[in-house]
Formats: structure tokens, C-alpha cells, sequence
């Protein structure tokens, strides 16, 4: 009796900066391996690889891939698909699925001389939809993670899945069966017999597939017993015969008809109902990509913004072609799942990623307008599907997004730097000593008493204070002026005083101008600290994370004076400008308001697991409070402006 085995390497990564590392996987791992298997004949293997990793073998190694060639000709490999970018399928549409699956398969063709017929998921996030756009792209087979199937029809044998009457073929990953560290080929292969089925009369028809990485086969080479394990896999009498999936499938008479709804890698689904928290899905309904985008809050701010690219690709009609190409290159290298996703740790995709991932949608929307004349524009609409309307703002330089949800710019899209200075993160208080309660984007807008303001100052906890998380309500919008009209209303104090805040957007080509209007609605003076704070988060990090990118001067009583990067600045009255010069992207953010203010600034390092022993820094925001005091009595209102200016800076 003997069971196939297939062994899967994955080879998924897209982002090429790194050439170092990349040159030390390939004499370390793919060379030594395309060597073991041109040796071994007996060796079968398939492997999974996105596009940019092999052009970047097809260019710079050109000999790994007419020898991998050579191993697919003769049914020792097998080429398996993804997309180009290795994207999370589920979140694109259909368009962009369709054609990243062909641009791969297309280079798979035309380097390794074969078309592949099966598909390898990032992190198996999966998605009942994708069978139609899977078989339309001519693939059999999709390999998914054990976690997505119950254990019921998890029996080692593939799996048939249905939409709209298409099927694929589904074959599980069992990685919880891969060779460990000192075991040899017989006990392995003992392990593996005992973990399948016993009362299925013909092993031989069962496959198990195990997914493997050029670091885990690294670590196996350095393992004493490998090339043991090697003469076993090679030996006559063995328990396993390895085989490939193509070859497996051609001859397989057994399936297990089964509907597998959304779902994706039991590592994702545990790092997804509380944030980077490890916590076991005890609920009987599967989570969903989507379901972590809404636990991980600037992963989900990403995700819209690439949807709203694709949104204006897909309806650009006429124009320049070649840059609307160019464009859709853009935006398939922003899909990349390592851009949302860490694909080892499970965890969100640090700052850095994200940043790289704005500057090619920054570029994408750039072409796009290029392509055709596009005049500056405010929309209306349900921008992140959070059921309220949000303003995507098209002016000629930058895009920004408002949201009704603390009345806020969350997004700040600067199309020719490059860089969403607006995607701040928020404290978590395991990993930064203390818990924001609100989402830290532009003209963030907080009432505060008298005796919270030391502790706001000193950044610590204050959940409590009125407005950054108050949904505000559209009380005027006007494309042609530019012009939104936001209003909020909440209970100040103990004493609950009813206070509103209207608060009027005017957008021009070279920034926004903010104007509140405070009102005491009730009865009764009321007295506290109004602020209006802004957090221009780092973009750029080739520099360690001691690097500020931000250099702060500012006019107070007619004195122009510079902050200390590394300190915290506070004056009580008579800031007039504040001048903040982004080192990297070479722009210049003037904020000037009507009134003299009270003004305090200081760099927040944000710190998160990133799967290493202790949480590290991976972004840092500089952070801009200005605030007034507020003396009304019943019935009255007080009038602040704000105007930001966004222009190159003149070292540039």
C-alpha cells in the first residue's frame, strides 16, 4: 500500500528592492533544489511562483529556468498559477482576476514552455465567485488549506466545488504533516499513513499536498538526516509514492462533491476577531478577508482606495491607451497580497508596505487623469460601504477623502509625491502604553474640560471627548463650489450640555480650507479647550525609524521659530503659521489660522507585533494640535478657520 504525496514550493513573493535577499534564497535554496531534482529523476515537485519572481530568474538566472523547463517537459515539476502580483483574489474584481491570472500564465508559457492548469491561493483566501473566473482562465485545480474544509469531508481526497454551474477541483493543504526536524523517511512516512482514513480500501487513491517555502526547504537541507530522507522518497518498498497534481487528477476516479463558502487560512482567521491578538474562531461561521479588513482599519482604508482606482480604470473610456496600461500595471503591482497581508506571520503588512502600495495607486490615478482631461470634482457617495456617504475630492494635485464618520480627511492622496500622509495609525495600549479611541486623520476636532487638557497634552488616555467619533450630518454639499457642510451635535461635561459643531470643507487646487462654528445650545456658559488636530504620518522608511521626516517651524508673536524633532512643543497663545516641510516627498503643509492659537506637537511612535519577540516600531506620526479656549455662554458661538496650503517644496 502506498499514498501520493505531493510537495508544493511557493514561491510567492513580488517585492524585488530587496536583491540581496533574493540572491541568497536562490544559491541557498532554489539553485541547491533545481540541482537535487535534475539529479533525482524520482523527485517530483510542483511549483508555485509569482510573476515578478520569475522574470527576475529569467533575467538574472536564465539557467534556473531552462533547467526548470527541462524538469516540466519530462512530468518531474509542474508550473502551478496565481496571479502575477500574488493578489487576495476575493478582493478584485473580476477584470483584474482574470487578467493576472493571464499575464502569469502567459510568462509561464513563454519561459517554462507550459501553461499551468492548477492555482495556489495567498494564504488560501478563498471565495465561491472565483470558480467562473477560474475555469474561464483555463485552471482545473485550486489548492486550498485544510482549515476551509470540515473535517467531515476532509478525507485526503480532492474536492468537486460548484457556482452558476461551473466546478474546479480543490485539493487540501496538510502542512501539519510536513517532515519535522530530525524525523527520517520511515517515521514520516508512518505518521503520514496514520493520519488518513482507515476505512478507505485504496490508499493509492488518496493524495496528501504539503506547501513548502525556499526557507523551509533551507532549514531541511540542514538537517542531518535529509539526504536519508531522500534515499527513502527514492527506495523501492516506500509507503509514499510522490507524484504531482496534474498527473494525480488525470487518473483519479474519486471526488467529494462539497460547497466551500468564503473563507481563507486558519492563521488569518485567528489573528481576526481582535487586533494582533491569536485567537482560535470558535464560532461555526467562517471569517472572511472582509472580515479582517474591518478589525485592521488602514488595511481596510487600502483596500478602498485601490477599489476606487479599479473603479476608475474600468470606466475610463477613450483617451491615451498607453497610459491607461500603464495605469492597470500600476494598479496590479498595488494588489499584491503582501501588501495587505504578511504572508508568514498572518499579520497586517506593516507600514512601509502600505505606503509603497499608496504610491502605485497615486500613480495609477495619476495616468489615468493624464489619459483623458479630467476636471477637478467632488463626489458623493458610499465610498467605504459603511452605510454614510463619503467626498472623494479630485483636485488637480492630490486626492483626499472626507468622512462623515468624525468628520475627518481620512485619506490624503498626493499625486505627484506619491504618499497618503493621512494614514496614521492609532494607539493600542499592549503595544503603546495607551488607547486612542478615535482614527487619527486631518482637522480631527475635540471638546475637552478644563481638567482633561494637561492629560490630552501628555498623550494619554481620554476616551471620552467630543466629536472624533461622532457621525456628522450633511447639511450642504455643492460640487460646483467645492464646498461640504458637515454638522455634529453631542452632550459636553457632566452637566451634559448640548453643544453643536458645524463644520464647512471649501476645497481648492492647492489644499482646504476648515471653518467650525461652535454653539452652545444649552442654557447654561459653558467653558473648556476646543482642538483641532492633524497627524502626517512617515511615508518614506529606507532611513531607520529614529528618522523624522518631518521638520516643524512656526510664527509665534511675529517670531518664526523651529521645533525640536524629537520633543514635544507646547505654547499657549500666539501661533499665527505653522509651517511643516515633509524631507522626503519634498512638500510643503502651511497651516494658517484665523485666529491666534494656542499649538502643541510631537512625534508618536506607533509600535506592533510583527512576529518577532517583542513588538517593534514600524511608523512614527507627527502630530499637530491646535486649540483655543472656549468661553460661551447660552445660546452663543464661537467662529475658527484653518487653511491648508500643499505645495512643492522648494528644495525639490
Amino acid at each position: 500500500m502506498s499514498v501520493n504525496v505531493s510537495f508544493i514550493l511557493d514561491l510567492h513573493e513580488t517585492d524585488l528592492l530587496d536583491t540581496d535577499r533574493l540572491n541568497n534564497l536562490y544559491e541557498s535554496g532554489l539553485k541547491p533544489l533545481l540541482t537535487l531534482l535534475y539529479a533525482h529523476p524520482r523527485l517530483l515537485m510542483g511549483i508555485s511562483v509569482s510573476g515578478p519572481m520569475l522574470s527576475y530568474y529569467k533575467e538574472h538566472y536564465p539557467e534556473a529556468i531552462q533547467i526548470l523547463g527541462e524538469l516540466t517537459n519530462r512530468h518531474q515539476v509542474e508550473i502551478i498559477s496565481n496571479g502575477y502580483y500574488s493578489p487576495i483574489f476575493p478582493l478584485l474584481f473580476p477584470i483584474d482576476r482574470s487578467a493576472q491570472i493571464e499575464t502569469l500564465n502567459t510568462l509561464m508559457r513563454d519561459t517554462v514552455g507550459k501553461r499551468p492548469r492548477g492555482l495556489s491561493l495567498f494564504s488560501s483566501i478563498w471565495d465561491p465567485s472565483l470558480v467562473t473566473t477560474f475555469q474561464s482562465c483555463g485552471i482545473e485545480y485550486v489548492l486550498l488549506d485544510k482549515s476551509l474544509v470540515p473535517q467531515s469531508k476532509n478525507s485526503f481526497l480532492p474536492i468537486i466545488s460548484s457556482e452558476q454551474g461551473k466546478n474546479i477541483k480543490i485539493l487540501t493543504v496538510h502542512n501539519d504533516l510536513l517532515p519535522q526536524h530530525g524525523e527520517n523517511g520511515n517515521q514520516w512516512s508512518v505518521r503520514v499513513i496514520k493520519s488518513l482514513p482507515e476505512n478507505f480500501e485504496e490508499a493509492r487513491s488518496l493524495i496528501v499536498c504539503l506547501k513548502l517555502t525556499l526557507e523551509n526547504f533551507v532549514s531541511v537541507r540542514e538537517d542531518p538526516g535529509f539526504h536519508s530522507f531522500i534515499d527513502y522518497i527514492e527506495s523501492e518498498n516506500t509507503l509514499i509514492q510522490l507524484t504531482i497534481p496534474q498527473s494525480y487528477l488525470k487518473n483519479a476516479r474519486h471526488f467529494i462533491p462539497y460547497y466551500i463558502p468564503a473563507g481563507m487560512h486558519e492563521k488569518l482567521s485567528d489573528r481576526t476577531s481582535v487586533q494582533f491578538a491569536n485567537q482560535h474562531n470558535s464560532s461555526q461561521f467562517p471569517y472572511t478577508i472582509h472580515d479582517y479588513l474591518n478589525t485592521y482599519v488602514q488595511t481596510r482604508h487600502l483596500y478602498e482606495r485601490m477599489m476606487y482606482i479599479s473603479m476608475l480604470i474600468s470606466s475610463c473610456h477613450g483617451g491615451d491607451k498607453m497610459r491607461k496600461k500603464l495605469a492597470q500595471e500600476k494598479l496590479w503591482e498595488a494588489q499584491a497580497g503582501d501588501n495587505f497581508v504578511s504572508y508568514n506571520t498572518a499579520l497586517p503588512s506593516v507600514a512601509a508596505k502600505r505606503q509603497q502600495a499608496y504610491k502605485l495607486l497615486n500613480e495609477a490615478e495619476r495616468y489615468i487623469r493624464e489619459s483623458k482631461s479630467q476636471n477637478e470634482s467632488i463626489t458623493s457617495f458610499d465610498y467605504n460601504g459603511d452605510g454614510l456617504n463619503e467626498y472623494v475630492c479630485q483636485m488637480e494635485k492630490f486626492n483626499a477623502v472626507v468622512s462623515q464618520n468624525g468628520g475627518q480627511i481620512v485619506d490624503l492622496n498626493l499625486l505627484y509625491a506619491g504618499a497618503n500622509p493621512a494614514s496614521s495609525l492609532s494607539r493600542i495600549e499592549r503595544f503603546d502604553g495607551v488607547n486612542d479611541f478615535y482614527n487619527r486623520g486631518f482637522f480631527v476636532d475635540h471638546l475637552l474640560e478644563y481638567d482633561q487638557f494637561d492629560s490630552f497634552l501628555q498623550n494619554k488616555n481620554i476616551p471620552n471627548t467630543l466629536f472624533p467619533t461622532c457621525n456628522y450630518e450633511e447639511k450642504r454639499f455643492d460640487n460646483k463650489r467645492r464646498e461640504i457642510q458637515l454638522e455634529a451635535h453631542g452632550n459636553f461635561s457632566s452637566m451634559k450640555l448640548l453643544v453643536s459643531l458645524k463644520k464647512n470643507f471649501n476645497f481648492s487646487s492647492n489644499g482646504v480650507s476648515v471653518q467650525y462654528i461652535l454653539k452652545n445650545e444649552s442654557p447654561f456658559s459653558l467653558k473648556g479647550i476646543f482642538v483641532v488636530e492633524l497627524n502626517l504620518t512617515q511615508t518614506h522608511f529606507e532611513k531607520d525609524m529614529n528618522y523624522t521626516q518631518y521638520e516643524v517651524e512656526l510664527i509665534v508673536d511675529s517670531t518664526k521659530k523651529a521645533v525640536d524633532e524629537n520633543s514635544v512643543f507646547k505654547i499657549d497663545s500666539g501661533l499665527s503659521l505653522l509651517q511643516i516641510s515633509d524631507k522626503a516627498d519634498k512638500q510643503l503643509f502651511l497651516f494658517e489660522p484665523n485666529e491666534e492659537s494656542g499649538f502643541v506637537t510631537s512625534n508618536i511612535a506607533f509600535r506592533r507585533d510583527v512576529g518577532s519577540s517583542e513588538p517593534e516600531v514600524i511608523s512614527n506620526t507627527r502630530c499637530a494640535q491646535f486649540w483655543w479656549n472656549v468661553d460661551l455662554a447660552a445660546d452663543r458661538a464661537m467662529e475658527k478657520t484653518i487653511n491648508l496650503s500643499i505645495i512643492p517644496s522648494k528644495k525639490s
